[in-house]
């Protein structure tokens, strides 16, 4: 990456409409700034999209911020929008193995906290969670997770296995490459 002062994050919340991403691209475009990273999710008609922004010194995060939301409200979106400094991770955050975890089975009000407690007490770090309803009182709860190199697998998918069957509910890990390589669809 360049010069980290240069770096910002842009969030931007609100009810969904196509252009959305098109309309905070264009702002970011304009202004002379380069989308590093972005991902975007939609849940129940709610937009939610994070960018990782390079943009130009004399820009102010505050001119970057109040371009875009003169932009969305121009197009009459109703979203908010939020733009701070690029902070980097004290910790090298990659350190570990990425895993994939899914627990389901009938909907509780607890799955997320509780498996969310158990990995913050193992220092594994969650970079992705989605959780979902399956029908007929079910849910499923998928959780992408970087397990530190030095932590026992073997014994925390034994913890996981036995508080999921003490919640009535199953539990599945793997290795996010053996993952990919089951789930993966080939389109020809």
């Amino acid at each position: 990456m360049q010069n980290q002062t240069n770096f910002v994050v842009v969030a931007v919340i609100g009810m969904d409409q196509p252009g959305v991403i098109a309309c905070v691209s264009a702002v970011m475009t304009r202004l002379g700034c380069n989308i590093v990273e972005m991902t975007q999710s939609t849940l129940h008609g709610q937009f939610a999209g994070i960018y990782l922004v390079a943009k130009p010194e004399a820009l102010t995060n505050e001119k970057l911020n109040a371009e875009i939301e003169r932009a969305v409200s121009a197009k009459r979106m109703k979203l908010t929008i939020v733009t701070r400094d690029f902070e980097k991770h004290p910790e090298d955050s990659g350190a570990g193995e990425p895993f994939v975890i899914s627990v389901y089975g009938p909907d509780r009000n607890d799955i997320v906290g509780t498996f969310a407690h158990i990995f913050g007490e193992h220092r594994i770090n969650i970079e992705a969670l989605r959780a979902f309803p399956m029908g007929n009182g079910a849910s499923m709860q998928v959780f992408e997770v970087t397990i530190p190199e030095e932590l026992d697998t073997r014994s925390l998918h034994r913890v996981m296995i036995e508080r999921a069957r003490a919640m009535g509910l199953n539990l599945t890990m793997q290795h996010r490459d053996i993952f990919e390589a089951i789930h993966r669809v080939e389109i020809v």
